[in-house]
């Protein structure tokens, strides 16, 4: 197997580096995009930034309601929100460019600039 020329995951110059890193807290998020996306700007590694940056807002919406709703149903959120944030992370290693169901094609058009 040839491997020159091919950068691997763990590359900076892999873009799948940073698809995978910005799911990891909201730190990774900090990381895929100063360290890995300003230099090398691919549409996966954008794609996943625009998905995980809007999931990350949801996250704190939903623990923020969390002092005055009701504890069973900020749970439940917070169990459709993992479930949202696995199927991403599963795209992101896989390399695909599909929308999170309910968020992704919202996450789409708030941030198309990134």
């Amino acid at each position: 197997m040839d491997t020159i020329g091919k950068s691997y995951l763990g590359s900076p110059d892999n873009p799948k580096t940073a698809a995978i890193v910005c799911y990891i807290t909201l730190i990774g998020w900090f990381i895929a995009y100063y360290a890995l996306y300003r230099n090398n700007r691919t549409s996966l590694a954008a794609y996943h930034l625009r998905q995980t940056l809007l999931l990350y807002i949801l996250l704190f919406v939903i623990n923020g309601f969390g002092y005055w709703a009701n504890k069973e149903f900020i749970d439940a959120l917070d169990i459709i929100w993992l479930v949202l944030w696995v199927w991403g992370f599963c795209n992101a290693v896989y390399e695909r460019e599909k929308p999170i169901p309910i968020i992704g094609a919202l996450a789409e058009t708030l941030f198309e600039k990134l």
